[in-house]
């Protein structure tokens, strides 16, 4: 798989962040390969109440660490759901208005 494209998956550390600030961000680069979605896949989504825009295919399931939100060319997305063959891993995901937890 040839990956031409690079994902910032960004993880929460709560633990450096104050009683009322909201959780550090720690982005992390990973290179990975774009796919559209397919439409099977997106109107599954959309019966869900998801609009799935953008699928990653990182080639270790070791690069992802159950992040939820990522940026790519500097637009924020929300992980919606993950699909693993055992050696690669399928990130879905669509883009955010606005970062939720």
């Amino acid at each position: 798989m040839i990956r031409r494209d690079v994902i910032y998956l960004i993880a929460e550390d709560p633990a450096r962040h104050g009683v009322f600030d909201a959780p550090a961000e720690d982005p992390r680069m990973v290179y990975c390969e774009v796919r559209s979605i397919g439409m099977n896949e997106f109107y599954k989504a959309a019966e869900a109440g998801l609009a799935p825009s953008v699928a990653f295919v990182l080639s270790d399931t070791a690069e992802y660490q159950g992040e939820r939100r990522l940026t790519w060319h500097g637009r924020p997305y929300q992980i919606i759901r993950t699909f693993t063959d055992g050696i690669k891993i399928e990130i879905y995901a669509e883009e955010a208005k606005e970062w939720t937890s």
